[in-house]
């Protein structure tokens, strides 16, 4: 964002507060700093010489960082200010003053060093994926896996790999040539070494004649579409899915009655507007029953995830207000396009003493997809 823009944002804004409502960091803190309404008083201060930065550092750094992302406060500006590219913007400029947070440096590191930001070596980043699909060849279509599924959470990775083959769909997977999409350092305000991410990925795109990416993560299908060159169509898993049902090729025909409630990660939802493809997949299944929380959609409030690496205590805190709505509607499952969403809702289960089970999306749908007959080999 150039600074004339931010400017004139500032100068929008009414003050008039209803970006209050939606944000789930002011919602538990309280203090006017953490609202957008609050930042935007101390940007025109310091824009008009009325506020001196260093007298007021330390807070202002930790109320930038302290945004989730999650852009609801965009939903119920009255003028549509998006604070989210005034936050990354803000955040660049933090760094390039050296100003980074210092429980941050050891996610920025290991993701520079790494390209994912578990610590974990680079070099293992495929060591989960079937024998099949090793090496990568040459395909229309790459399934991008994420840092989470291939380091954290396999099982939402191998069950991409399992309904897909199950139904012959031809795809190829990165494995330990994959890199980071820059998500995580874009919303740290690392630009350049994001951008330096986003280049090796593009390579590998090219290498293999990608036409298609499709991706089980809600933030690398954001990142994917936001920041990447225009040359690649780009899929979230549950647009897949959904066309693959619709075309007849992804059927379930057993039954899950019980309620379960899909939660729209902001990434995925608030962000990119994709509200009823997953609801659709579920739809499909005999015997479920949809849940909807009080606010959805484009109104649902953060699960909190965004801010697990640096508040972790208070994202627990604000998943656990969802958790406890859900089952006070009797939902028995939480199903989430997103993994961070998922590691979150799971911790703030634990803070509100909530017994409900919480899944991706890709890792529920296997038990229930209807086998493929295999073609008889031909007589004689």
């Amino acid at each position: 964002m150039k600074r004339s823009e931010l400017v004139e944002a500032v100068y929008t804004c009414g003050a008039c507060g209803y970006c209050r409502f939606g944000c789930p960091v002011y919602q538990r803190i309280g203090f006017e700093r953490v609202s957008v309404r609050g930042r935007m008083q101390v940007f025109k201060k310091l824009l008009e010489g009325k506020l001196d930065f260093d007298s007021c550092k330390d807070e202002l750094v930790e109320a930038i960082y302290l945004c989730a992302g999650c852009e609801n406060c965009t939903v119920e500006c009255p003028t549509g200010i998006e604070f989210s590219p005034i936050c990354e913007a803000l955040r660049e400029d933090l760094v390039n003053k050296g100003l980074l947070p210092e429980n941050l440096h050891p996610v920025r590191d290991t993701l520079i060093k790494e390209s994912n930001p578990f610590g974990e070596s680079r070099d293992t980043r495929g060591a989960w994926i079937p024998k099949q699909h090793v090496p990568p060849q040459p395909s229309k279509y790459l399934y991008f896996v994420s840092c989470t599924a291939a380091f954290s959470l396999n099982r939402i990775a191998r069950s991409v790999v399992k309904i897909l083959d199950d139904i012959g769909f031809q795809f190829t997977i990165l494995g330990n040539e994959e890199e980071c999409c820059g998500s995580p350092l874009l919303r740290l305000g690392e630009m350049e070494a994001a951008k330096e991410m986003i280049r090796k990925n593009v390579e590998k795109f090219d290498k293999y004649g990608v036409e298609t990416i499709f991706t089980a993560c809600a933030g690398c299908y954001r990142t994917l579409s936001h920041y990447y060159p225009e040359d690649f169509k780009v899929l979230h898993i549950t647009q897949l899915f959904d066309k693959l049902i619709k075309e007849g090729k992804l059927v379930f025909d057993k039954e899950f009655p019980k309620k379960v409630l899909y939660f729209d990660g902001c990434d995925l939802g608030r962000h990119m507007d994709i509200y009823e493809e997953p609801r659709n997949i579920l739809r499909a299944i005999p015997g479920l029953e949809l849940v909807e929380l009080d606010y959805n959609r484009e109104k649902t409030v953060c699960c909190g995830g965004p801010l697990m690496g640096s508040f972790p205590d208070l994202a627990s805190n604000i998943a656990a207000q969802v958790v406890t709505e859900a089952s006070e509607k009797g939902v028995e499952l939480i199903l989430t396009p997103c993994a961070t969403c998922l590691l979150n809702f799971k911790s703030g289960a634990g803070v509100a003493k909530v017994q409900i089970d919480v899944q991706d999306i890709p890792m529920f749908l296997p038990k229930f997809i209807k086998k493929q007959e295999k073609p008889k080999p031909p007589e004689g």
